[in-house]
């Protein structure tokens, strides 16, 4: 222990590691550095030290310099007479200095951010990678023109403007650009060792997410393919890509490379192919290849250098940014919690899931009293009350509105659920010193990815969990389903594309039943069938619910009243009497202009409004200053003729008789198959008739399938009646086309 806290204070003391890395680092990287021989001595391809010194100030910052100073000390007073030596590390340490002087005071503490951050781009770019370069170049040239370095044999050069000053320029300016994050990672990883490891998940991360192994394996074969045949086979007039044509043929791999897998290792990767290319030039390079040259191909690496590394961290952060911006979509800003998109997308993750829903409607009065942060604030305090009973992968959900909804890993047994729900009991907000404790309705159900309607799922546990408010437990999904809530869904769905297909192709069929008025002025009932794929009759009580709930009522109730008509019209010559009745939903009665466009029906076909008869569901909203009591009154003054159909089985009672305006009254069909037997319903029906006859509207029995009722209904008054005793329902053409059938009007 103390060993290894000892070696942790070596790597980071000034002292330590720090002052002994140049001295050890400062001859590597010289020897590794390309050079060119010429007659005037020999210059620099790519210079390695200067990168090496500015990744040893990027790790240790001002604690670098102790180190530098003493690297470049035993390095040049070996090489150079003293005075030499000493005015050159003098010149390499004001030109460090000078640059990261001038870094330091732009960047303020973001200095040692990892390379490849696009906010300190620009100012890494000029301060490391051209100013210093720059300085370094005109102070060596100053001691050159000053005579305080020897000239013969050496690097240096009289003329500023030869071309062998101009090498050593791109030497260091293209080392300065490629070389340092290769270095940085060196010096980084002997400081931290664990920072190579960081360094490789970094380098993932930073992959595109679509980037598959195929790809990445086409990327480095086509890499080792050109590597090939630069470097291991022989060049030849025949064969141009074993010459240094071949060598642009890399720049569109290493774009590729910036595009999709990030600037670490677009960085790296082109760092170390510029040191392998190099320093095998002459397996590619023809051997006439002079100095000039060599300097158009050191310019253009550089231009493409700053362009390949800029669009590397440009997609870098765009990649980075967009990861950030789908994250925060999965995230609730106001509640601070994960909403219905994490939802999915922990469902589609996870091999199992419970989904508790809580639904608080008290939220909605007391927000309406005390604003709408206690409901903000009671949502995110109760999140966070329940926390500490989930587990790793679990969380609370925002939904819109008062409710909230768990997930819970896998199928949850009970007893959990019911701790979850006495601890949810237990919760109490303090709002101004005043207790807020609101009923919460819990209900439950466990489902298996892929959750393909999650809305309709959680519409469904919504509904329970309002049950569970006035049954006071946890309701159970499951159980009070006798199938699946997935599969239900889905039969739910298909249904709704059953409906929509008929609507389209004329799909429905008109069923109708004869009603028999007592007066000879008999009319037909008529409503629609349908049948599913396997020719299997489906109920109205089955697919009128999904109408409902899908908002198409209209559209339903507009095609059967067209196709209403159009039979109407269709037999005009035959019956020219004919009237018919269909129903029409509630819902459809609050659209606004609703008998415009029943007349406007009307007019298209050409039929009389007295020939409509329209029936409507007892309702709320057929009461008095409603707008289905409005819609009404119009239909009645259009001519058409309206009936409550089915009186005495949902809101039905003679409060809501009593204020309504109709032409007719149907009597549930329970009370008259009762009738002879239970003196109850006969008196329902007595009563019925007489509130009826005063109000002026007649009445139409249904359900009456023996003589005895029939003579009963008569002597009570009954207008209509309908039932197997006048004709079984069938098809509406079937009616019209029997014979002996008495015309009906």
């Amino acid at each position: 222990m103390i060993i290894k806290a000892r070696l942790n204070r070596c790597r980071h003391s000034p002292w330590g590691l720090a002052l002994i890395l140049p001295a050890i680092l400062m001859p590597f990287t010289t020897q590794l550095s390309v050079h060119l021989s010429m007659l005037e001595g020999y210059v620099y391809l790519i210079y390695l030290p200067l990168a090496m010194m500015i990744a040893m100030l990027l790790v240790y910052d001002w604690k670098a310099f102790p180190g530098i100073a003493v690297g470049l000390s035993v390095y040049y007073f070996n090489r150079y007479v003293p005075a030499a030596a000493a005015a050159i590390v003098a010149a390499w340490l004001i030109v460090l200095l000078s640059g990261w002087t001038g870094y330091r005071l732009q960047v303020k503490r973001r200095w040692g951010v990892n390379c490849g951050e696009l906010r300190l781009m620009p100012e890494r770019c000029f301060w490391l990678a051209i100013f210093i370069p720059s300085l370094f170049v005109f102070t060596m040239q100053v001691l050159v023109a000053a005579d305080l370095v020897p000239i013969k044999g050496s690097i240096f050069s009289w003329d500023p403007l030869s071309l062998h000053t101009l090498l050593n320029f791109q030497s260091v300016l293209l080392a300065c650009i490629t070389m340092v994050p290769v270095c940085y990672l060196i010096v980084r990883s002997l400081r931290s060792p664990g920072y190579l490891r960081l360094t490789i998940f970094q380098l993932r991360q930073q992959f595109s997410p679509e980037v598959s192994k195929t790809e990445c394996a086409v990327w480095a074969l086509m890499l080792v393919f050109l590597l090939t045949m630069l470097l291991l086979l022989a060049s030849g007039r025949h064969n141009l890509l074993t010459t240094e044509y071949g060598l642009p043929l890399i720049l569109p791999l290493m774009l590729w490379a910036a595009m999709r897998f990030g600037y670490l290792f677009t960085g790296l990767v082109w760092a170390l192919l510029l040191i392998a290319l190099y320093q095998l030039r002459d397996r590619f390079l023809h051997p006439d290849t002079g100095p000039y040259q060599l300097a158009v191909i050191s310019a253009n690496l550089i231009v493409f250098s700053l362009s390949l590394l800029l669009m590397a961290a440009i997609t870098t952060r765009q990649r980075r940014t967009l990861a950030r911006t789908k994250a925060a979509a999965l995230n609730d800003p106001v509640m601070n919690l994960p909403n219905l998109r994490a939802l999915s997308l922990a469902l589609a993750n996870s091999s199992s899931s419970t989904l508790c829903f809580l639904t608080i409607p008290d939220l909605d009065r007391l927000s309406r009293t005390y604003g709408l942060r206690l409901r903000i604030h009671y949502k995110s305090s109760l999140a966070g009350h329940l926390k500490p009973e989930l587990l790793q992968g679990e969380d609370v959900y925002q939904l819109p509105g008062f409710d909230l909804v768990m997930r819970l890993e896998g199928i949850v047994p009970v007893a959990r659920i019911e701790n979850l729900a006495a601890r949810l009991k237990d919760y109490c907000l303090s709002w101004d010193g005043l207790p807020v404790h609101p009923g919460i309705g819990v209900s439950y159900c466990s489902v298996l990815p892929p959750v393909n309607h999650l809305y309709e799922l959680l519409g469904e546990l919504s509904g329970m969990a309002e049950l569970s408010l006035t049954s006071g437990i946890t309701e159970n999904l499951r159980q009070k389903m006798t199938q699946p809530v997935q599969y239900r869904i889905s039969k739910k769905i298909s249904l709704l594309n059953t409906v929509q297909q008929a609507l389209k192709s004329e799909g429905f069929q008109l069923i109708a039943q004869r009603i028999c008025g007592v007066r000879g002025d008999d009319y037909y009932s008529v409503w629609l069938a349908l049948e599913n794929d396997r020719r299997e009759p489906i109920s109205a009580e089955e697919f009128y619910p999904i109408v409902n709930e899908f908002g198409l009522t209209w559209t339903l109730d507009c095609w059967r009243l067209r196709q209403v008509l159009a039979f109407i019209d269709e037999h005009r010559e035959t019956r020219p009497g004919l009237r018919l009745a269909t129903a029409l939903f509630t819902l459809s009665l609050c659209r606004p202009g609703l008998a415009k466009d029943i007349q406007a029906i009307l007019q298209d076909y050409g039929v009389e409004p007295w020939q409509l008869i329209l029936y409507v569901e007892e309702s709320p909203m057929l009461t008095p200053f409603s707008g289905g009591y409005r819609t009404l009154d119009q239909l009645r003054r259009l001519g058409c003729r309206v009936a409550i159909s089915h009186f005495g089985r949902g809101y039905g009672s003679y409060a809501l008789l009593k204020p309504i305006e109709a032409d007719m009254l149907t009597l549930h069909g329970e009370f008259v198959r009762n009738m002879l037997d239970n003196s109850l319903d006969y008196q329902i029906i007595e009563s019925t008739c007489i509130m009826a006859r005063l109000k002026k509207m007649q009445i139409v029995a249904t359900d009456v399938d023996t003589q005895q009722a029939d003579n009963l209904l008569r002597k009570l008054g009954v207008d209509y009646l309908q039932g197997a005793l006048y004709g079984e329902a069938r098809p509406l053409r079937l009616w019209m086309e029997e014979a002996g059938q008495p015309a009906p009007g």
